[in-house]
């Protein structure tokens, strides 16, 4: 199975600066915070209308003729780039050195200085506005030990390499030579062309990509080059998209017709009319976004959240406070002969001070010189008690602060229910596992997380995987990132192990190809990196093992759908049959792999049944065709 594109490489940043370019006289209008992160800026251009850049940096862009859900109120960034760049004409578009950013130049005349919007879609992604050399506004403050990103810093461009698409091939050869991975890594790694579309080069001019980059010559070395300048050609500009499904998953975008995803059995392609086009159908079905009403409800929530910590906070400040000033009166007047003579000594050495301080039974006392005991024990009193109606105002607020909350909490319940006839009851309570892509309980009742592609399961990965926990993943290429959490607690239990093993193959392609079982390993948390051998490419989805493999043979391709208890939630998931063989559990429904043209009608008869919404159904069932029976 193909690993799904989740970033943009150099010649995707080059068809989206010759888009760009392609508007023609164009003016900055607006800018809007997304809900997924990012930021929309708006153009108004002579001869298009209104256009929409929509930025996710680290990501993708895309230039759309259609507008697309966002914020109304700007943040403090798109504020500042509202302020900077509002009204002025789009002067240039420059991809400096070829690299994964974009320089957008906005400027009146010739004679100042142009502004610039910088967008960078390496790494984490940025975005950032300099004015006259000097950054005025960045997303995303940073600092390295070559550069700095903040607001009042000189703007420096990242550190300068050859241009991956300007190399001849006396540049390409040496470091071929040099190299000792594959051609297709060392192009990746070393000519900063990104795994995508070294195997596309490496497609084209007929390559073996395991072949080590030491034994190329220099006829390969201009093939190489040769490549790329066909596939910029290719690109030229208003370039088209072509988008790349592979079963009923999009998995790939480019600018130009794709050699090694045509040739690929299995994988079909659409042409659109521009490629901002298929960059926004690709990413918005890698990653669904999120509504910008359930972005300002989680907004809205850790306000609440942060305002009721400081609520509590000051209700334990002001109890305190009421208690040490009754404690000082109960002091003095308990001990009243001892105070009266220690504050008249106090006044035979300093006679004129208006205040003494005193210690009584270890307790330091501050009282007026002038009264007697009596009068400062009642003053200490009288102030006690004018923390009451602040404290029981403090705690009307702090009502309010909960109440609020638990008006969100049913919103978020409500919402995870299905809108059917006899839906599931609403539940009081929701876990940490649930915002994993997948996850199910183990028949011991571990809780067990896993991705569904390679974008999530890098991130259930980098999120949930700890020294101690268990990692396990399908012997079967694509299969899903799958964890067990340990924690403190005991080693997870051989059936535990063989379940995840089992849900991992149930959801790989060995489910599509319909066989009855496949094999699955584990290995402990500190066995799985992201580092591999000097320069080896590792592709967005996949992991390094290092040490033995524990391998768990023939599971069965097979799963159900059921009920089980955590912590007095009941709580519906899809998972090994074996899972659900403990106290408190029920199989619902049996699944084993079907006919793929009776899918829809399974997922339909699976929402009526079971009173959840089609997406939930789609949520638990593997990718291909799929068969229920009523268990």
């Amino acid at each position: 199975m193909i690993q799904p594109k989740d970033s943009f490489s150099s010649l995707d940043i080059l068809a989206l600066a010759d888009e760009l370019r392609a508007v023609g006289k164009a003016w900055f209008d607006k800018a809007y915070d997304l809900p997924q992160g990012g930021f929309l800026f708006t153009l108004r251009t002579e001869a298009q209308g209104k256009r929409w850049l929509k930025v996710l940096p680290g990501r993708c862009l895309a230039l759309l003729a259609q507008e697309v859900p966002h914020f109304p109120e700007p943040g403090p960034f798109v504020q500042s780039v509202r302020k900077l760049l509002s009204g002025l004409p789009l002067a240039q578009v420059e991809q400096p050195g070829g690299e994964r950013y974009l320089e957008l130049a906005f400027s009146r005349s010739l004679e100042e200085s142009p502004r610039l919007l910088v967008l960078e879609l390496f790494g984490e992604g940025n975005a950032l506005v300099v004015r006259e050399g000097v950054l005025a506004a960045v997303a995303h403050s940073r600092i390295w030990a070559h550069r700095a990103v903040r607001p009042g810093e000189k703007y420096a461009r990242p550190p300068e390499r050859k241009n991956p698409l300007k190399l001849t091939a006396a540049d390409v050869l040496p470091i071929l030579l040099r190299s000792k991975t594959s051609v297709v890594t060392t192009l990746a790694a070393r000519l900063s062309l990104g795994g995508s579309v070294a195997e596309e080069v490496v497609a084209r001019i007929g390559a073996d990509p395991i072949l080590p980059a030491s034994l190329a010559t220099e006829a390969m070395a201009t093939a190489v080059v040769n490549a790329l300048s066909q596939m910029v050609f290719e690109i030229g500009t208003g370039p088209r998209g072509y988008l790349y499904r592979e079963g009923d998953m999009l998995v790939d975008v480019t600018p130009y017709s794709s050699v090694r995803l045509n040739a690929r059995p299995g994988v079909t392609s659409e042409v659109l009319p521009t490629f901002s086009e298929g960059v926004e159908r690709h990413f918005s079905a890698l990653s669904p976004v999120r509504t910008v009403s359930e972005v300002a409800e989680d907004k809205e929530r850790e306000r609440l959240e942060r305002l009721k910590a400081q609520q509590l906070s000051g209700i334990a400040a002001l109890e305190t406070m009421a208690k040490e000033l009754k404690e000082t009166a109960d002091s003095i007047l308990s001990n009243y002969a001892e105070v009266e003579e220690k504050v008249r000594v106090l006044l035979d050495k300093i006679p004129d001070t208006p205040e003494v301080e005193i210690e009584v039974k270890g307790r330091k006392v501050k009282m007026a010189a002038k009264k007697v005991p009596r009068q400062s024990a009642q003053q200490f009193y009288d102030e006690a008690k004018r923390q009451t109606p602040r404290l029981e105002g403090a705690k009307r607020a702090l009502q309010d602060t909960e109440a609020a909350l638990t008006v969100l909490a049913k919103k978020g319940a409500a919402a995870t229910q299905a809108p059917t006839k006899g839906g599931r009851p609403a539940r009081k309570k929701h876990f940490w596992f649930e915002k994993a892509p997948r996850w199910f309980l183990s028949s011991s009742g571990v809780p067990i997380v896993g991705g569904k592609d390679a974008r999530t399961n890098d991130w259930v990965v980098k999120r949930y995987l700890k020294e101690g926990d268990r990692y396990i993943h399908a012997d079967v290429h694509g299969a899903p990132s799958v964890i067990v959490k340990v924690g403190e607690g005991p080693a997870p239990s051989e059936p535990a192990l063989e379940q995840a093993g089992a849900w991992s193959v149930s959801y790989s392609k060995a489910w599509r190809a319909a066989h009855a079982s496949a094999d699955a390993y584990w290995v402990l948390g500190d066995q799985v990196s992201k580092a591999g051998k000097s320069g080896e490419y590792v592709p967005v989805g996949s992991w390094v093992i290092h040490g033995t493999k524990h391998f768990l043979r023939d599971l069965p391709v097979a799963l159900a759908i059921g009920e089980a208890t955590y912590e007095g939630e009941t709580l519906l998931f899809a998972a090994p049959p074996s899972a659900f063989e403990r106290e408190g559990a029920r199989v619902l429904w049996r699944l084993s792999p079907g006919d793929e043209k009776e899918r829809r009608t399974v997922e339909r008869t699976l929402s009526k049944e079971l009173g959840v919404s089609i997406e939930t159904v789609q949520s638990m069932l593997p990718g291909g065709g799929v068969r229920a029976e009523r268990a």
